[in-house]
């Protein structure tokens, strides 16, 4: 005896719709998982047992040095980067600084500098810079943020996430590296993505800025 087969009977158009559309929705669900979880970076740094939190992208600077190129520039890039050491919490300005020059051969080798100066709303507000390593007591050989462009220092300014909040709202046209006993070198922006959204948002300060009671300490 043969058993009814009591499933509902489709056609084989409305079949191949029905997979098209799971498949479409599927890849949308899985594309943007990618483009959430690519707005920040995650690390969890072995050596200190903390965890390095990042954006997708700094923001780009540039200067050229048309005595001795057309083309090549020095660049600093500016990220922002939170620590969380089992619940503790610091803030830093990531500064990379990379360059297309020949230095050591064509020009000479960029001087590290120990502050950075970025004008917003009107006032100068003043890093105070040092290595990236002292942060981490370690050598981290690759940089925190991917850059185009090789980062041959890494360097970091304890600040706040207030400080972030500004810098990320304002988006300095120029900046200014400060080496001590000489000139202040400036940079001038050289991309326009709105910069940071997703880190900010990641540590819950996407929304108005606070007050100015959250000092760097």
């Amino acid at each position: 005896m043969q058993r009814a087969d009591h499933s509902p009977a489709f056609s084989q158009p409305l079949l191949r719709s029905v997979r098209l559309a799971a498949l479409v929705v599927l890849a949308t669900a899985v594309a943007g998982c990618q483009s959430v979880g690519g707005r920040v970076r995650e690390q969890l740094d072995s050596t200190t047992g903390m965890t390095v939190t990042s954006d997708a992208e700094p923001i780009v600077y540039a200067k050229t040095e048309a005595r001795y190129s057309r083309s090549a520039r020095d660049y600093v890039f500016l990220g922002p980067v939170e620590t969380n050491r089992q619940g503790v919490r610091d803030y830093y300005l990531w500064v990379g600084i990379g360059t297309t020059l020949d230095r050591g051969y064509l020009a000479p080798p960029l001087a590290l500098p120990d502050t950075i100066y970025a004008q917003v709303d009107g006032e100068f507000m003043e890093f105070p810079l040092r290595p990236w390593e002292d942060i981490f007591a370690v050598t981290r050989r690759t940089a925190v943020y991917e850059t185009g462009v090789p980062i041959q220092s890494q360097l970091a300014a304890r600040v706040s996430l207030y400080q972030l909040q500004l810098l990320a709202r304002a988006v300095p046209t120029a900046i200014r590296l400060g080496t001590a006993g000489a000139t202040t070198q400036p940079y001038a922006r050289w991309d326009d993505r709105p910069p940071w959204r997703g880190f900010l948002a990641q540590v819950g300060a996407g929304g108005p800025i606070a007050a100015r009671s959250d000092e760097a300490h």
